[in-house]
Formats: structure tokens, C-alpha cells, sequence
């Protein structure tokens, strides 16, 4: 299983788990993705943390195929 597949399944996970708790899944992405950031700063540090969420803001239009580049 890749690490993509993993974060997918555990996506999953999170919006059923919203589902069961009627949490918006908005906030609970939101909340999921503020824990990551902490928990991927706390092992890679902030700097390759910063790195990362910047690359990810910067093709949020989506013009990036990133299936394509994350299959690999």
C-alpha cells in the first residue's frame, strides 16, 4: 500500500467517523489537516513542513496531475 493510499484510507476513516458524530466534514478536515501539520512538523520539522504546505498551496488550482506524480 503507498503512502497516498494509507492518507486516503485514513481520510475516509475521518469523514465516517464525522458522519457518525454529525461533524461538518469541512471541520473535520480542517481539524485533520491542523493535527498533520503539528504531527508532520513535530518528525520533518518546520521548514520541510513550511516547504510542503507552500508546493500544495501554490497547485491548489488543481492544474498539477498530481494522481499521475503520487502513483509513481
Amino acid at each position: 500500500m503507498s503512502k497516498y493510499s494509507i492518507a486516503k484510507q485514513c481520510i475516509a476513516d475521518v469523514l465516517a467517523a464525522a458522519d457518525q458524530e454529525k461533524v461538518n466534514h469541512s471541520d473535520a478536515l480542517e481539524a485533520l489537516i491542523i493535527t498533520a501539520v503539528a504531527e508532520m512538523t513535530e518528525s520533518a520539522g518546520a521548514p520541510r513542513t513550511a516547504e510542503i504546505i507552500d508546493y500544495e498551496l501554490r497547485n491548489i488550482s488543481g492544474a498539477l496531475d498530481k494522481d499521475f506524480l503520487r502513483a509513481r
